[in-house]
C-alpha cells in the first residue's frame, strides 16, 4: 500500500508542479499580452504626438505669414494717402520740373511697394464689379454697358495677396 501511496504523492506532486507551471506560464503569457498592448498604446501615443506637433508647425507658419501680411498692410495703408496725394497733384498740375520729381517719387514709392508684393487693383471700363475689389462710389445710366460693369475709373486700389488695402474706386452701370 506504501507503494501505491507514493506513487499517489508523486502523481499528485507532479500534478501539482505542472499546474504551477501551466499557472507561469499563463501569467507570462499574460504579461507579455499586456506588454504587447502597451507598446501598441505607446505607439499611437507617439503617432498622435506627431501629428498634433505636425498642425502646430503648420497653424504656427500659417500664423507667422498672417501677421506679416497684416504688418505689411498697416504699413502700406499709411503710405497710399501719400502716393494718392501726389497723383492729385500730377493731374493737376502743369508740365515743370516739380511735376517731374512728383511723378519720380510716386514711381519709386509704387516700385518699392511691388517689391514687397504689393499689387495695384486697376479696373478698366467694361470689368464686371467686384464687390470685393472695387468700391462703388456712384451708379450711372448706361445704355452700351451691361448692368454692373464699370463705366469710370476714380482711382486705383492696391492689394498685398489676398488682402485689398484699398479698393479701386468706380462707377457702375444701372
Amino acid at each position: 500500500m506504501k507503494i501505491e501511496s507514493n506513487t499517489n504523492e508523486e502523481e499528485l506532486h507532479q500534478d501539482n508542479e505542472t499546474d504551477v507551471e501551466v499557472k507561469q506560464v499563463e501569467e507570462q503569457l499574460s504579461e507579455t499580452e499586456q506588454l504587447k498592448k502597451d507598446i501598441a498604446d505607446a505607439n499611437d501615443a507617439k503617432l498622435r504626438a506627431l501629428a498634433d506637433f505636425k498642425n502646430f508647425q503648420r497653424r504656427s507658419i500659417e500664423n507667422e505669414i498672417r501677421a506679416t501680411s497684416s504688418a505689411m498692410a498697416k504699413v502700406v495703408r499709411s503710405i497710399l494717402p501719400s502716393i494718392e496725394q501726389m497723383n492729385m497733384a500730377i493731374e493737376h498740375a502743369g508740365d515743370d520740373a516739380v511735376v517731374k520729381g512728383f511723378q519720380m517719387a510716386r514711381d519709386g514709392l509704387l516700385q518699392g511697394l511691388a517689391d514687397c508684393g504689393v499689387e495695384t487693383i486697376e479696373p478698366v471700363v467694361g470689368d464686371a464689379f467686384d464687390p470685393q475689389m472695387h468700391e462703388a462710389l456712384m451708379r450711372q445710366d448706361s445704355e452700351d454697358m451691361d448692368t454692373d460693369h464699370v463705366v469710370m475709373v476714380m482711382q486705383s486700389g492696391f492689394r498685398l495677396g489676398d488682402i485689398v488695402i484699398n479698393p479701386a474706386k468706380v462707377a457702375v452701370s444701372n
